[in-house]
């Protein structure tokens, strides 16, 4: 039986990351909803839950923890992942509301086996990938 591919919603203030990171997610068979705003997250979240929202932690203007728990409470089954450029942040106690902090250092590859993990290891269905 074949699965629908999953939904990442992309939160990050810098365009040009967002857009090659929506790139890399796509080659890989993930639906990307991006956006720069906290606001717009909650929106896209309120009009439709995605399977991941995935949080770029370089804009200070961003409360991580505070947005997680809202997109929670609006869909509880979100998987909530902070990328931040800040190693002792993925060692620390981690927020409630987010499940995972993946350090930015570590690549793309190590992003997607991450994501992957998370997913518990549902194949995507985008051919180039096999």
């Amino acid at each position: 039986m074949t699965q629908r591919p999953k939904a990442i919603l992309c939160l990050s203030d810098d365009g040009d990351i967002l857009r090659i990171r929506r790139m890399l997610l796509e080659h890989f068979g993930y639906i990307v909803l991006p956006t720069t705003s906290a606001v717009d997250a909650k929106n896209l979240v309120e009009q439709r839950c995605p399977d991941m929202l995935l949080i770029d932690n370089n804009d200070s203007r961003i409360n991580y923890a505070r947005l997680a728990k809202e997109v929670k409470d609006i869909c509880p089954e979100v998987i909530t992942v902070v990328l931040s450029p800040y190693y002792c942040m993925s060692s620390s106690k981690p927020a409630v509301h987010v499940d995972r902090f993946v350090d930015k250092d570590e690549g793309p590859d190590a992003l997607i086996a991450q994501i992957k993990e998370l997913f518990g290891g549902v194949p995507t269905e985008n051919p180039r990938e096999q």
